[in-house]
């Protein structure tokens, strides 16, 4: 009897060594399977964005996006033109020609108010 119980004991230990084998199997089984769906939804998420970009590349072509970065360099340059006009940042050269200019301007007006002023018209 105890030999036919020790192989019993035996036989039972080897069918729980199975079982926790197969549930181990199984376990890992459900942990690939939600890694792969995990990887589904990542492959699909690529897929969606991939259509995008081609919508949107169907949009804009490169000589479309470039054509804008031209103008918008373009803007930039006249921004800062119109900056330094502002600023006071001008060359000699530039501040000759305002004087000259301003210059003419008012030799023009003043000779203009000399011919109101004999006329009794002042401005």
């Amino acid at each position: 009897k105890a030999k036919l119980l020790l192989k019993k004991k035996r036989y039972e230990e080897q069918l729980l060594d199975k079982t926790e084998n197969q549930i181990s199997n199984l376990e890992r089984m459900v942990h690939d399977i939600e890694f792969t769906q995990i990887e589904m939804k990542v492959i699909e998420g690529l897929k969606i964005g991939n259509e995008c970009l081609n919508r949107m590349h169907q949009v804009m072509s490169i000589e479309e996006v470039e054509r804008i970065m031209d103008e918008t360099q373009e803007a930039v340059e006249y921004q800062r033109q119109i900056d330094e006009i502002l600023s006071g940042s001008f060359t000699t050269e530039d501040e000759d020609a305002i004087l000259a200019e301003l210059d003419a301007i008012t030799q023009v007006s003043t000779n203009s108010q000399v011919r109101d002023f004999s006329s009794g018209v002042v401005f």
